[in-house]
């Protein structure tokens, strides 16, 4: 028996071995007096993903022979459920590391621009935030939930710094208008991409009305570049450098083939035209409300799950449900009765919602929407118009058309 207690002792003493060479491996190297910690920006690009930018930490240290960037935008498809998971807000980010050359590589591929502002860190500030990235990285704390506004890869890319530093930075605000709102802050950069910028624009709630101050702008990679470049510490720039890492290509942007405001604009001239049209078959009115009051219900139905069940703050409290509405379903359905009063109701929901894109400025922003909303307005009158069935004008409504019972008291 005492050759098996020397066999459990030697057992014990592999594992503390073990144990301890692990714990070496996972701990963060020393770096030297001449490493460096750089904020990298990448321009905006034309994929719908890349419209925004981004932005990453990059840790070089010649001495210890390493250069690699840190960033905090990656998540993995593989996830199941993933595109419900992505809308719901409750898909998974986390932080990784990738060689500096192979990220270079591959924004040169892309023909996207990336700068580099080498900042102005002590050798110890420089290891505490390359140890935080480390021991985050090595953690469970590498995961986060992403929140576009308040807490995506620029935000965290900014806490790193800001909690590596042993002197508080300076930020300079004199230059920021403080009327700028979320979704203000969003229009230049959804301009090469109308669809995409119809399309989220209409999906974002009240929360992005909210005027921003100075630390909220730093979501977008660019206000938190030029935020650091006017930076100061001790009366210093916090920026010691700046340099551009990659240049753009001339690459043509895809544009769509045609444009959300052509196609509102077109509806609406084919729906004056079959309105005002006497002898417009009957069928073709009909199956114009089914598309048009079947398309918004759809869409009103999509955005009041979003609103309901996303985890993602801007697209709740949407206030274009207002004219958006899932109930326009019933308008698809064969007519009733108490049609007329549904559409009263609708049209001043639809004022309402149309004071409202006044009020906070969302209608200036994106004409899209107005001439939405004209188009919805117009096609709710005329239908309204339209159930009175004026005979005395050669003209049948939809309660003569569909045979539809009404006055049977």
């Amino acid at each position: 028996m005492q050759w098996l207690a020397s066999c459990r002792w030697w057992l014990v003493w592999c594992l503390v071995c073990i144990g301890n060479g692990i714990s070496c491996l996972a701990k963060p190297v020393r770096l030297s007096e001449a490493a460096t910690i750089s904020l990298i920006t990448c321009a905006p690009g034309t994929e719908t993903y890349a419209l925004f930018g981004h932005s990453a930490l990059r840790v070089a240290d010649p001495v210890r022979g390493l250069d690699q960037v840190y960033n905090y935008g990656t998540f993995n498809f593989q996830t199941s459920h993933f595109y419900w998971r992505f809308l719901r807000g409750d898909l998974r980010y986390f932080l990784s590391v990738v060689p500096f050359r192979n990220f270079q590589r591959a924004y040169e591929q892309e023909g996207r621009a990336v700068s580099e502002q080498v900042l102005a860190l002590e050798p110890r500030e420089v290891q505490r935030a390359y140890s935080h990235l480390e021991s985050t990285l090595h953690s469970p704390a590498k995961y986060y939930q992403y929140q576009f506004f308040a807490d995506n890869c620029s935000t965290r890319l900014f806490e790193v710094l800001n909690a590596s530093v042993d002197t508080p930075l300076r930020l300079d605000s004199s230059q920021v208008s403080p009327a700028a709102t979320y979704r203000q802050l969003l229009v230049s950069y959804l301009r090469p991409a109308p669809w995409v910028k119809l399309g989220m624009n209409i999906g974002l709630g009240w929360p992005a009305d909210r005027a921003t101050h100075f630390r909220q702008r730093l979501f977008l990679p660019l206000e938190l570049q030029r935020a650091l470049a006017k930076a100061t510490r001790k009366g210093r720039p916090f920026v010691a450098r700046q340099h551009q890492v990659v240049t753009a290509s001339s690459r043509t942007a895809s544009h769509a083939a045609f444009a959300p405001m052509g196609l509102l604009l077109g509806w609406m001239a084919w729906s004056l035209l079959m309105w005002r049209w006497t002898h417009c078959p009957t069928w073709l009115r009909r199956l114009h409300v089914q598309v048009l009051f079947g398309a918004t219900a759809l869409l009103g139905g999509l955005l009041t799950a979003l609103s309901l069940a996303s985890l993602h703050t801007p697209v709740q409290a949407n206030y274009q449900l207002l004219w958006l509405l899932p109930s326009h379903l019933v308008l698809v359905a064969r007519p009733c009765s108490w049609w007329r009063t549904y559409i009263v109701i609708s049209l001043a929901l639809l004022i309402i919602g149309s004071l409202l894109t006044l009020v906070t400025g969302y209608v200036q922003l994106l004409p899209e929407v107005g001439a939405l909303l004209a188009l919805l307005a117009g096609n709710l009158l005329w239908l309204r118009t339209w159930g009175k069935g004026s005979k005395q004008e050669g003209t049948n409504g939809w309660e003569d058309s569909f045979s539809v019972v009404h006055n049977t008291g």
